[in-house]
């Protein structure tokens, strides 16, 4: 025979104090849970979306972002001509672009590294997801730049119609710029030619970006066939734009959940302690009642089941409770340095069901762990020495 359900609700009920501690403990575990994994999935969002589908990139082996890497001229014009670039017109859909870090300082103080681009004039034709919200497109050959919406958020005192000290020269802010939400709204973009002479890198490139005559990933393997076999190219390595971005999200997207699953498990342990405590508090206050339960015919099944109960309810309260909080973090701004570029990138808290979803999971494992014992130790009761009078 087993104990109605609404006997453990009100047990909980009953216990205000005690209870509310109980939750409150494996509330804030879901809430710290949920909340490094939606800026994990934040910042795995920002840069798993930037790139198009469409292009390749090109970089000298080894290097795992662009700010490793090294192009000279010639071999960028070598791969500028392969057929399998895309054309438009005459024109040929490929960009040597030049990338250096600086750092500015940041609105509520300290500074960050700020990803500097130095691309050509027909960047847009290959950056296709990039797109002016404000002003208008540097003029090649100019001191100007335009500035990516993300990193406007984060810098202070550097916007549209402002100025910015790079190296020797001063570039005037013309347009700010929008990129679907990618890791390139974190970044600067001026004349490469300019750019280059500014800091003295004549000659070479940090990336080759093209979009490819037909799939991006056909044009990799291709181009990876012909690097083994051409020596003006065995020093270069060439994926899509896709996977390199993905490679990248990957490495501080896992970095952030590994820290974040020690910091849980350290704060589970005290969850679960917690959890425990009450639940042993709850046998210890109850032995008469749990007499009066085996007494009226109820099994110690039921009686370990009725305590599980209780113990499970006080952690779904808990999960509810961690996961409402946290969804005020979804959507809010921040950004972090990414260290596989060592610049700043910008971008938004994202809380998925499937993170709630497993801190749901999560906080009632804590709660099944935290009441196994003490309700073990209801049910091997005896009826006599449970309704002993103290």
């Amino acid at each position: 025979m087993a104990i109605p359900f609404v006997y453990s609700l009100r047990s909980v009920a009953v216990r205000k104090g005690s209870s509310a501690m109980a939750v409150g403990g494996i509330a804030l575990v879901v809430l710290v849970f949920v909340t490094l994994l939606s800026l994990a999935a934040g910042f795995r969002r920002v840069v798993e979306t930037s790139g198009s589908p469409d292009n390749v990139i090109v970089l000298r082996k080894g290097a795992d972002a662009e700010l490793q890497s090294q192009v000279l001229r010639h071999t960028a014009r070598v791969i500028s001509e392969l057929p399998m670039v895309a054309q438009q017109g005459d024109l040929k859909l490929a960009v040597f672009e030049s990338v250096i870090i600086l750092a500015r300082p940041k609105r509520g103080g300290g500074e960050t590294n700020v990803t500097i681009r130095g691309t050509q004039p027909h960047a847009r034709a290959v950056h296709g997801e990039v797109r002016l919200t404000e002003g208008r497109w540097f003029t090649p050959g100019s001191s100007e730049a335009v500035l990516g919406v993300g990193l406007a958020r984060r810098l202070q005192d550097v916007g549209l119609d402002q100025t910015l000290s790079v190296g020797r020269a001063t570039w005037h802010i013309v347009g700010l710029f929008e990129a679907d939400g990618s890791s390139l709204e974190s970044e600067l973009w001026m004349d490469g030619d300019l750019l280059q002479s500014e800091f003295r890198r004549d000659g070479v490139f940090q990336s080759v970006l093209f979009r490819a005559a037909g799939s991006a990933r056909d044009g990799a393997d291709e181009l990876n066939e012909l690097i083994d076999s051409d020596p003006r190219l065995r020093s270069m390595q060439a994926l899509t734009e896709k996977a390199y971005y993905e490679k990248q999200a990957k490495l501080m997207a896992d970095l952030i959940t590994i820290l974040g699953g020690l910091l849980t498990t350290i704060m589970s342990v005290g969850a679960i302690a917690g959890a425990m405590n009450t639940m042993y508090a709850a046998v210890s206050q109850r032995k008469r009642e749990i007499g009066c339960l085996l007494a009226m015919g109820f099994t110690p099944e039921a009686v370990w089941l009725a305590f599980m109960v209780e113990s499970l309810t006080l952690a779904a309260l808990g999960a509810v409770l961690g996961c409402a909080a946290s969804l005020a973090f979804n959507g809010m701004k921040t950004g972090m340095t990414n260290w596989a570029t060592f610049s700043e990138t910008a971008f938004e808290f994202l809380v998925t069901p499937e993170i709630l979803a497993t801190a749901t999971v999560l906080s009632l494992a804590m709660g099944f762990v935290g009441g196994v014992l003490p309700a073990f130790r209801a049910a091997r009761m005896k009826v006599v020495d449970a309704l002993r009078r103290a």
